[in-house]
């Protein structure tokens, strides 16, 4: 990076504030403005551009006293809060306005040349023009710094050489409504809203003041509040010094004809008009480079290049841009045409603050401070000024912006190397959501496997983490709790929750270390019911646990509502996928009763779906009858269970004989999923698995779940 150039409030932030916003339009078609619209009909054009300025700077100067302001202005700003991919999003459209905005200044200067010479062809006075700001602008910053020194006196001799016209001329009886002739009050805002945009130039130069959270703010809101002035005294003057049919007339320079000394007012316009090219590409190339620095835009390497402290590269292709603009012809022509961009980036820094202060993070300390209402106000105008003033209502440049920022987003060598608000928002939304869920019941037709995973081994780990990523491949969630205190776990759950992340599944791993397991389950249990996403399901290891242990947990479990799943897995084959769930559902006879709640149903069949839903898989529903007396009630039943809970690919099966004789003899399955009895026999459940050949679920419903929800 080069030497800053340490410029002050005045020479970096308020002088080409001023000497850009006092440019074209003021002296060219303020006049027309009045004529069209009214004297009201002006000062309510003017009010709406400066209200959306106004409240911009003010966005702007408070976020600047917030955070040490990096190089590119509005770019940078909205980087720091929303990272770089909306940052860009926002920062390419304002760098193309502001590149073609130094056209819209020269087209004007072309015009004010047109009046001393009018013998002189208006493409090459542009051309000349060009070249030679070009050539100011490549030889440096300071060198622009400062001719716009000495021109920011001439503007101001310029302008009370007009308002003095006032002692001079015979009043005029001012139109206060207009008849807008020749143009809509919508039009004559998307016509006139350029003469307001400067108002972001000094910010734009953020990486070369000296001190920006100082220079901003000041520097801002005295240009916004001196420019304001000088339109609203340029507005009455019009209506009061020039005959309406002057003001309609874009051929003639009203202003040098009634001003007290019109030689000093054209010489105010030549100058005004090209020093606002001027400031304008002398800051685009700045805000290229910015982006350029973090690999925002194309050939970033060759575009972040400084020569001698300055960015010549940037420099160049915003000079190539700025010529080939030159090809639209005219100052009208190129009006409405940045005003959509403009709008567009004055929307984020608004919104970019009001969401700073609407999350009320104690980062957020700015010294200068503004009513949250400043920056909402700000968005609101910013969207109806872009929705009445472009043709579509906007919607070409929201979805260029939203383009970029999805090209940007897929980008993945695009890295914000700071920290964001982006958290602060989700965590806001987040605390709001968990706030509202506490105050309700979770509701039957809500439930997802919340799943609490205790482990006191790496081996067991690695085993549960296969049922439960399976568990929760479609939604859910999942929480390790690592009962003893060993650094192998830790890493490989952290292995683990980072590929379920990786996924986009809520995964977390907490130490719970104690001496007895089950009392560390239970005060996970405990402690995790008041929690966002409280696990409503247990899933236990029979395979590394004893059962002393788990039946502690299952009781407790049972005690708190929350469902447990008894896992006992072949450690030999551990299934890669589901494509087929065996659900064997108890003898209910005589009551074959479907509701909406049925004891140890419910949460099996809910579990064979999200097994093999990933892959369509087939659910096969078993019963094993003691008496074939209930033979069609239990039909029946099943029969309503699969289409009252929508379960696709599944069969239903009524065997006779007993569960030990029918286990091993059904087709191939990747899982078989059992009732969990209230008192365990490990031992016995053991002896199932081996005779089923595959993995086995055992399943406690915790009462919150329905398969017909």
């Amino acid at each position: 990076m080069g030497r800053s150039a340490g410029f002050g409030t005045f020479n970096g932030v308020y002088r080409p504030v001023v000497l850009t916003v006092l440019g074209a339009m003021l002296y060219l078609r303020e006049g027309w403005l009045v004529g069209n619209a009214g004297l009201l009909g002006a000062l309510l054009v003017i009010g709406a551009a400066y209200l959306i300025t106004g409240t911009t700077a003010l966005s702007v100067s408070s976020i600047a006293t917030n955070l040490r302001l990096r190089a590119g202005g509005a770019f940078a700003i909205i980087s720091a809060a929303l990272g770089l991919e909306a940052g860009g999003a926002i920062g390419v459209p304002l760098y193309l306005a502001q590149a073609i905005s130094s056209v819209m200044y020269l087209f004007a200067f072309t015009e004010g040349w047109g009046f001393l010479f009018p013998e002189h062809p208006p493409g090459l006075v542009v051309a000349i023009a060009f070249v030679v700001i070009g050539g100011i602008v490549l030889r440096s910053a300071a060198l622009a710094s400062r001719a716009q020194g000495v021109m920011l006196g001439v503007i101001a001799v310029a302008v009370a050489s007009a308002l003095l016209g006032w002692t001079t001329a015979t009043p005029q009886r001012p139109l206060v409504v207009g008849r807008f002739a020749e143009g809509s009050l919508l039009d004559c805002f998307a016509l006139f809203f350029p003469a307001a945009t400067g108002i972001m130039v000094g910010a734009g130069m953020s990486g070369e003041l000296a001190q920006p959270s100082r220079a901003i703010p000041r520097g801002t809101m005295a240009a916004w509040g001196t420019t304001l002035a000088v339109y609203v005294l340029g507005a009455i003057w019009y209506a009061t010094v020039v005959p309406r049919a002057q003001l309609l007339d874009r051929d003639t320079f009203v202003m040098a004809d009634h001003a007290l000394v019109g030689p000093l007012v054209l010489f105010g316009l030549l100058s005004s008009t090209l020093m606002a090219a001027l400031s304008t590409l002398v800051a685009a190339p700045r805000l290229l480079q910015a982006m350029a620095e973090h690999d925002v835009v194309p050939a970033s390497r060759w575009l972040r290049e400084l020569i001698d402290g300055e960015p010549r590269n940037a420099t160049w292709i915003t000079l190539g841009l700025a010529g080939l603009s030159l090809t639209a012809g005219s100052l009208d022509a190129i009006a409405p045409i940045i005003t959509s961009f403009f709008v567009m980036t004055y929307l984020a820094i608004n919104v970019v603050v009001f969401l700073e202060q609407a999350l009320g993070l104690v980062s957020w300390r700015p010294l200068f401070a503004i009513p949250t209402w400043v920056p909402a106000l700000g968005a609101v105008a910013c969207v109806t000024g872009l929705v009445l003033s472009s043709p579509a209502g906007g919607l070409p440049e929201v979805a260029f912006v939203l383009g970029i920022y999805l090209w940007l987003s897929r980008r993945q060598k695009l890295d914000t190397p700071w920290e964001t608000v982006q958290s602060g928002i989700v965590q806001t939304v987040a605390g709001w959501a968990v706030m509202k869920s506490q105050q309700m019941r979770r509701s039957e037709r809500t439930w997802k496997p919340d799943l609490l995973v205790p482990v006191s081994s790496v081996e067991e780990a690695r085993a549960m983490a296969v049922f439960a990523a399976a568990l929760v491949r479609v939604q859910g969630s999942v929480r390790f709790i690592a009962l003893i205190d060993d650094p192998e776990l830790g890493a490989v759950l952290g292995g683990v929750v980072g590929a379920l992340r990786a996924r986009e599944q809520f995964a977390s791993w907490h130490l719970m270390s104690e001496e007895h397991p089950g009392q560390g389950v239970r005060m996970s249990i405990n402690a995790m019911q008041g929690s966002f996403l409280a696990p409503n399901l247990v899933l236990l290891s029979g395979r590394f646990q004893d059962q002393e242990v788990l039946q502690e947990i299952v009781d407790h479990a049972r005690r708190r509502r929350v469902g447990v799943i008894l896992a006992l897995d072949d450690p030999h084959q551990p299934p890669k996928s589901y494509t087929a769930a065996t659900v064997w559902l108890s003898d209910r006879s005589p009551e074959w009763e479907l509701s909406l709640h049925v004891a140890n149903l419910d949460l099996p069949v809910l579990l064979a779906y999200l097994l093999t839903r990933p892959l369509e898989g087939r659910i096969r529903l078993v019963t094993v009858l003691r008496s074939q007396a209930y033979l069609a009630r239990a039909m029946q039943f099943l029969s309503d269970l699969v289409e009252l809970g929508r379960l696709p690919n599944t069969t239903t099966h009524l065997l006779s004989g007993t569960l030990r004789e029918r286990l091993g003899r059904g087709p191939a399955t990747d899982v078989h999923i059992f009732g969990l009895p209230q008192s365990l026999d490990l031992e016995a459940m053991r002896d199932l698995a081996e005779l089923a050949g595959a993995p086995c679920l055992f399943v406690m419903d915790s009462g919150q779940e329905s398969a017909l929800a």
